[in-house]
């Protein structure tokens, strides 16, 4: 039975490496490259299309032509309880209300940004610095939505009824490089709203797995693609840390010690 399991476990691990659904972040002679998945819909990548008013609604990848007008909303994290999951930073690891904590996907980016010289741990200080000065005055706890009548109907409705319109707040920071979403949302358990941060990366930014340009098309069964983090994309990233240090307390502290530990301090 153990030799069984001794030839199970490389078979196992092989196979999660080649997890389609799964982020990985790895680096390569100039670049952090970002593995994204395009068809695992119920992951935290999502394909997107966005219409003229900057609206951005979710679209069937395998069925919708994607092209320019369309792109990835990643909802980034940056610690995992995890510490076995693809993505993990070597050395950050925290506490948090009790519970250990692991540097994930966009830790695992600025280490290896940083032992690649895209970044350099004095722009990582700085950047500890600005947000630490941040701490106190965050989207947390902003009110989530507002409840508004509606001017004119869609349909023709039973008497009594009328047409409530409700507004979410989102703020967006659009770069050359892709765009960083805030939005606003009530907590699913508990009272409160919180803050989401999404990363939204165009469709014409990101290569086939070969490093190719990817043509509009269909996205095939299990596609993936992959987004460079070159040294001029680096700004891209230190500005979604700058978001998550807006976003709440929490974050902030997070963050800033996060940045700590990828610097030794």
């Amino acid at each position: 039975m153990l030799r069984f399991l001794f030839v199970l476990l490389p078979f196992t691990v092989a196979c999660f490496a080649q997890d389609s659904s799964v982020v990985l972040i790895q680096p390569v002679r100039d670049a952090v490259e970002i593995r994204l998945p395009l068809t695992a819909v119920t992951s935290k990548v999502r394909m997107k299309h966005r219409d003229e008013d900057g609206y951005g609604e979710v679209v069937a990848p395998k069925q919708t032509v994607l092209d320019k007008t369309c792109y990835l909303e990643w909802q980034i994290g940056y610690d995992t309880p995890d510490k076995d999951a693809p993505t993990v930073a070597e050395g950050v690891v925290f506490q948090r209300k009790g519970e250990t904590k692991y540097g994930y996907e966009l830790a695992e980016i600025l280490q290896e940004a940083l032992k690649l010289k895209l970044i350099m741990p004095e722009a990582i200080r700085e950047l500890r610095k600005s947000i630490a000065a941040q701490r106190n005055s965050t989207l947390e706890g902003k009110k989530g939505s507002a409840v508004q009548k509606a001017s004119s109907l869609d349909v023709p409705l039973p008497a009594g009824f009328e047409k409530l319109v409700e507004e979410t707040p989102m703020y967006r920071q659009d770069t050359p490089h892709g765009s960083i979403e805030l939005q606003i949302k009530q907590k699913q358990r508990a009272v409160g709203t919180q803050v989401m941060i999404y990363v939204c990366i165009p469709m014409d930014k990101v290569l086939r797995p070969d490093g190719t340009a990817r043509p509009a098309s269909k996205a095939k069964t299990r596609e993936t693609v992959l987004y460079r983090i070159t040294a001029e994309r680096v700004t891209f990233i230190t500005d979604i840390v700058r978001a998550f240090g807006i976003a709440s307390r929490q974050h902030n502290d997070d963050i800033t010690r996060i940045l700590g530990l990828l610097i030794g301090e």
